[in-house]
């Protein structure tokens, strides 16, 4: 599934003319059916019955995702349309704060397959949702939204359009196997349901990651996180908001920034959001190849201000 493997070869790429780094947002899913117990019953849903297979946004979700919208529009992050920033920003009291250093809106908004997470972005972002790929549904048409280029790792990579504003990127997902909340729905069937996202080509039409007996491990997720990070430091964008999972998130923070989890005491709830500088390190900022990533001044945004 990961074709982003870092590779061994000491071959010479072309160093890049400044240091490639991005701001990205972090924000776990709102709350979906399987995140809460049973309201006749009280009890947790078992994770194990194919009845919670890829599950919606409760109510109480969606009202979570469109009020941490509200907030992001409020501190400028949110671009209403092509055309630039959401007009009615300049006028709120939240960006009149001088005492908040001004933030350039969100680009590019990456999605986990699974529906909760495109559900939850699609009431963050709804702007994004209406005008990305508008028109383009079938998947050859969809697969033309990405070129291929030699990365810096060495590797070919697809690369998003500069002007998309959606993508789903199988990498982004929650830890899979044995659970089915975690088990994706069929790719024809997400497209129909949100035909302006650009879905990575390496998306098949159904789960064949997923499997009934056995799960990701943690070094699996970790190594998800990394293959995804040096994805993402190639696209055009520099402003990313990655819409994914609690499992996800924590594995990514405690790799990165373990201290900003207090080392593991902390858990990430639904719709939280954590906000950092993304950006390569190592021998691949000579070009040598064989570098890292790293992630820099992370830090949980506050978004409820008096």
């Amino acid at each position: 599934m990961n074709q982003y493997n870092i590779p061994t070869s000491t071959s010479k790429t072309p160093p890049p003319t400044t240091p490639i780094a991005k701001t990205i947002y972090i924000i776990r899913h709102g709350l979906a059916r399987h995140n809460v117990p049973d309201y006749q019953t009280g009890e947790r849903p078992n994770l194990l019955d194919p009845k919670y297979t890829d599950p919606s946004l409760i109510r109480q979700g969606e009202l979570q995702a469109r009020v941490l919208g509200e907030h992001l529009r409020r501190r400028g992050l949110l671009v209403a349309s092509a055309g630039g920033i959401d007009s009615n920003i300049s006028g709120s009291n939240e960006s009149s704060n001088h005492l908040r250093p001004p933030l350039r809106p969100i680009e590019l908004v990456v999605c986990s397959p699974l529906t909760r997470c495109l559900q939850t972005a699609s009431h963050i972002f709804p702007s994004y949702f209406n005008e990305s790929v508008e028109g383009v549904t079938s998947s050859s048409e969809q697969q033309s939204i990405f070129s291929r280029k030699k990365g810096h790792c060495g590797n070919k990579i697809h690369v998003l359009n500069g002007d998309n504003r959606v993508c789903c990127h199988g990498d982004v997902r929650e830890a899979y196997g044995m659970h089915y909340p975690d088990k994706r729905s069929p790719l024809s069937q997400l497209g129909s349901k949100f035909p302006t996202v650009a879905y990575h080509p390496s998306l098949t039409e159904h789960d064949i990651d997923w499997k009934y007996d056995t799960r990701e491990t943690r070094h699996d997720v970790s190594r998800r996180v990394r293959n995804f990070f040096v994805w993402l430091l190639e696209q055009p964008h520099d402003n990313v908001a990655i819409v994914t999972h609690g499992v996800w998130m924590e594995c990514a923070l405690l790799d990165y920034c373990p201290e900003v989890l207090e080392f593991g005491r902390k858990r990430v709830y639904n719709c939280e959001v954590y906000c950092g500088t993304l950006a390569l390190s190592g021998p691949w900022l000579d070009g040598s190849g064989g570098g890292g990533v790293e992630l820099n001044n992370v830090h949980q945004m506050s978004l409820y201000h008096a």
